[in-house]
């Protein structure tokens, strides 16, 4: 066992049996006491690792907990079920999915997916006002959203219907009349949504006793990481799937619940105490990470939460002790009066502190506030690199590839054929494009630049020639494969001869697997699907995330990114920006169709859910900072 473990740790490792809360603050080491938890429950012999089962809410955190028990496990151990939650009771379905009447080899919907299997079904619902004759497709993600959270608050489709017949209200009965009609389409088409996971998960224990208590006897020890951030079926999930021992380990800091838009619910830590009376409750607040300023700053500050913070609830101590036992330096305020302004002035403290440039992080509210700051340290001859999440679909190396594509799919789209043709590869001058281009449609210039005299013009158009030929005889992925063999591309790439990166290299490589899967599942795909799809998932905001540099934190470079995405990093100094009216905090923007309050079955707080939800996001972004902080 690790020798520098403080006595909170230890009393939360080895805690033999019954309910245990862990209340794990920021910077405390969560995740050391989670894995030197399973270590000591297989070395003392309370369990054997198939007999535990760890649930986390992402699949990094599934990964790094793997990683983590990799490293300080024997060899020889048997892998132990340590996965998300979705991935859980994917599993669970697909070993007992005849119990149910499941396909067993159904398939996953994205939210995209989801949305575009409604889209496609849309004209066959007796709908009037979710489809408005001027934009029929308006309500499309704001429905399936709506779906998807009904399942978070284990409200099924009969309950759902049930409840809207009793309604004045005559959208509640549209939508219900729509959730059973698409929940038969998916039955008939074998497709679960990740919902739907959770709600089949529930439905086969409580109607099948016998595998339910199969799994009873399965898991002796159940651990759930970030336990703050689950909903109530998740929680119902937990519950049914206890023993008479009661051996659950729950992780939590209300504190840093910031996930309140997909259901998760604060009240949930304290409901799970009272589910409970006999639970242990441990407290870790030694913090490794910060000094105590900016811990007693960020204490004062999560303290307006009072008094729906579990430390008032709970009658506990949560105020973060530093073991650094140097107080540090007073939090800088930066002030600006405009955006850009702030950008500057950032950029020009960062040349000040005269530190390693990996070793700061600037905090946006969003990923389109990156770009300012950016710019401005590009300015100052600063690297700077941003940590996502990216979309794929948005990268440039990306763009030009979908350009193509678009052209390919419309030999009329301008926008399109400019983008092509500008491309470094080709290194048209530039001249020679403008007359090429010069405000003829699309189809008439490649006609026209065949009697172009640079022979570089004359080679693209014979190449797009063939990929129109191509797509009417091969996939949009085979097509594309092909012009960019055909061109030379393919092989400069591979060669590193184009001025193209490892990690746009792995980008385009993970775009063509996004093409090759959407083929796969839709065989009889035509280009203009293809790129509906690609448009749809642009549209939602779901493109899939863009290849990250694995040894970002190699790199001597300011780190951007988001405050959610900040949440369990570190870093030496952080900056945190953007804190104007509209922005920190943000305005709050409710759910185009909001789950009705009759309906949602979380302890709902006594202050505004979301100014609270602001602060503790806040909370988080203070808490990265290890020595210095400026706002």
């Amino acid at each position: 066992m690790d020798t520098h473990l403080n006595s909170q740790q230890l009393e939360a490792i080895q805690h033999k049996s019954g309910p245990l809360l862990i209340i794990a603050g920021a910077g405390t080491g969560k995740t050391t006491v989670i894995v030197e938890r399973i270590k000591w429950l297989i070395s003392k012999g309370h369990a054997s690792p198939q007999e535990i089962l760890g649930l986390t809410f992402t699949e990094k955190a599934s990964l790094e907990m793997q990683t983590r028990l990799d490293e300080v496990m024997p060899l020889g151990y048997t892998r132990m079920w340590i996965m998300t939650f979705h991935g859980f009771c994917e599993s669970l379905l697909r070993e007992n999915a005849l119990d149910i009447g499941l396909d067993p080899q159904f398939k996953v919907l994205t939210q995209i997916d989801s949305v575009a299997l409604l889209k496609k079904h849309f004209f066959e619902f007796d709908l009037d006002y979710y489809r408005p004759l001027g934009n029929p497709h308006k309500f499309l993600n704001a429905i399936t959203t709506f779906f998807s959270r009904l399942c978070d608050e284990d409200v099924s489709p009969l309950e759902f219907t049930k409840w809207a017949a009793n309604q004045e209200d005559q959208k509640y009965q549209e939508l219900a009349k729509l959730r059973l009609q698409f929940q038969k389409i998916k039955e008939e088409k074998g497709v679960l949504d990740f919902g739907d996971l959770i709600s089949y998960t529930l439905h086969l224990l409580e109607k099948r006793p016998k595998i339910l208590e199969t799994y009873r006897q399965k898991f002796k020890y159940i651990l759930v990481d970030e336990f703050q951030d689950t909903n109530f079926a998740q929680i119902k999930l937990i519950k049914l799937l206890l023993d008479a021992g009661q051996n659950i380990t729950v992780v939590a800091d209300d504190d840093q619940a910031i996930y309140q838009w997909r259901g998760a619910a604060t009240g949930n830590v304290v409901a799970f105490q009272k589910s409970f009376p006999k639970i242990k409750l441990v407290t870790l607040n030694q913090n490794y990470r910060s000094t105590q300023t900016i811990l007693d700053n960020a204490h004062q500050l999560i303290s307006f939460n009072n008094p729906d913070r579990l430390e008032i609830a709970a009658g506990i101590d949560k105020k973060l002790i530093s073991q650094d036992k140097k107080a540090g330096p007073a939090i800088e305020v930066l002030s600006a009066q405009t955006a850009s302004a702030e950008a500057e002035i950032v950029a020009a403290k960062i040349i000040d502190l005269n530190i390693s440039f990996k070793d700061i992080a600037i905090l946006v509210r969003a990923n389109n506030h990156a770009e300012l700051f950016i710019k401005s340290l590009e300015n100052l001859g600063v690297p700077a690199q941003f940590l996502g999440p990216g979309k794929l679909f948005l990268q440039p190396e990306i763009k030009d590839l979908l350009a193509l594509l678009r052209l390919i799919n419309d030999p009329n789209d301008n926008t399109a054929c400019y983008r092509v043709l500008k491309m470094s590869y080709w290194q048209i001058p530039g001249t020679e494009l403008t007359q090429i281009l010069a405000g003829s449609p699309a189809s008439t210039v490649l006609k026209s630049a065949q009697d172009s005299h640079d022979k570089t013009v004359v080679r693209f158009v014979n190449l797009y020639q063939h990929a129109l030929e191509n797509i009417h005889v091969k996939s949009p992925g085979e097509t594309l494969y092909v012009f960019l063999e055909e061109s030379g591309m393919l092989k400069d790439m591979l060669d590193y001869k184009l001025p193209i990166s490892e990690t746009q290299a792995k980008n385009i490589s993970k775009f063509f697997n996004k093409i090759k899967q959407f083929e796969t599942e839709n065989p009889d795909t035509s280009l203009s699907g293809l790129l509906e799809w690609i448009d749809l998932s642009l549209e939602l905001g779901e493109s899939p995330a863009a290849v990250l540099d694995s040894d970002w934190s190699l790199n001597d470079a300011v780190n951007i990114l988001t405050y959610h995405s900040a949440k369990g990093l570190e870093f030496p100094v952080v900056f945190m920006v953007n804190l104007v009216t509209g922005r920190f905090p943000s305005l709050n923007r409710k759910d185009p169709i909001e789950v009705p309050v009759e309906l949602i079955k979380e302890i709902s707080p006594a202050g505004d859910p979301h100014i609270q939800e602001e602060r503790r996001l806040f909370y988080v972004g203070m808490t990265r900072a290890k020595n210095q902080l400026f706002f």
